[in-house]
């Protein structure tokens, strides 16, 4: 039994413009895409384990896609754990829960403090191999 389903397969096909896809073929493409999944998931984990972290992250995922030259996911990049939310009635269905925002509330608010004015400041750090005496060189 494969953890990809046939369903998952016809309505990811549809999603993208498939609608004439036969029961064999994805009853063929299931162990396929759940294969190339666990292969991903590898390297994600590969990843984060180089990384030293403990969580999964999606430049993780993004950065297992980009060693088998698969087109990351865009849009998703977080340093935050998402927050999932079980749908009722499903025990196998999550969601993220997102705030709405009311348009009024964003006009209506102040605006943010300017920040101060940039300044530049130069000075040597050496010259000729010699550290000059000054505020900005600390002492040896």
């Amino acid at each position: 039994m494969s953890i990809v389903t046939t369903e998952t397969i016809e309505f990811t096909a549809q999603s993208v413009g498939i609608n004439s896809l036969s029961p064999d073929g994805s009853l063929a493409l299931a162990p396929d895409v759940e294969y190339r999944l666990r292969e991903i998931m590898q390297e994600a984990i590969k990843c984060m384990r180089h990384s030293k972290r403990n969580l999964l992250t999606t430049e993780d995922v993004d950065s297992a896609l980009r060693l088998r030259n698969v087109e990351p996911i865009y849009g998703f990049a977080s340093a935050d754990p998402l927050q999932f939310r079980r749908a009722l009635g499903h025990k196998d269905l999550f969601y993220i829960d997102d705030k709405d925002v009311d348009f009024k509330d964003v006009i209506e608010a102040p605006l943010p403090k300017a920040p101060l004015e940039s300044s530049v400041l130069c000075h040597w750090l050496a010259i000729e191999g010699v550290q000059p005496a000054i505020p900005e060189n600390a002492p040896e």
